[in-house]
């Protein structure tokens, strides 16, 4: 009863106040640390417990030899966070990273028909919109929770995909959108 309550009372609160030096997964209080990414082209807030994966281990996890160049891990191998740049569009025009989103979405459904799609939003990250949607994926050693993430950074787009067991997304979902609004550009 009265602890239940006090627990969803410390997350609503949680979810109410901005990623600074620390956010809530949960109830847990995680110190962040600014993660520049690609040159310093753009930074985000992560959790200071992710971080690289090491060779091996993304080699086994993502054999594609278009693995992201960024992979950054918990250290229980929990969640996980990657960042690649997408190639320009041929066209040269310029599309929002909704509209990116969008046409992203579109193939994903056909190439992964068992996905569940969920929500899909935009995040204000101080100017620059962050476009994001979520599914659950089904693997070989369980469900997975993905959130997709779009931005445009000096005329690049930036893709990121968070990803746990599914158990954890009604815990992490919160903290993962909070941190999308901490993408400086």
């Amino acid at each position: 009863g009265i602890l239940a309550l006090r627990h969803r009372y410390r997350e609503v609160q949680a979810a109410q106040l901005p990623a600074g030096r620390e956010i809530f997964i949960g109830t847990d209080s995680v110190p962040l640390r600014r993660e520049s990414l690609f040159g310093g082209m753009c930074s985000i807030m992560l959790p200071q417990s992710m971080t690289d994966m090491d060779d091996m281990e993304r080699m086994v996890r993502y054999p594609d030899r278009n693995r992201p160049p960024v992979i950054r891990t918990d250290a229980d191998r929990e969640a996980s966070v990657t960042f690649s740049l997408l190639p320009p569009e041929d066209d040269g025009e310029t599309e929002t990273a909704a509209v990116q989103l969008a046409g992203l979405r579109s193939d994903m459904k056909k190439i992964w028909k068992q996905n569940i799609f969920y929500d899909s939003g935009e995040v204000d990250a101080d100017g620059t919109p962050v476009a994001w949607m979520d599914c659950k994926a089904y693997c070989l050693d369980g469900n997975l929770y993905s959130l997709v993430f779009l931005f445009r950074a000096q005329e690049q787009t930036v893709l990121g995909n968070f990803h746990c067991s599914f158990p954890h997304y009604d815990v992490r979902k919160p903290a993962v959108l909070k941190l999308l609004a901490t993408v400086r550009v």
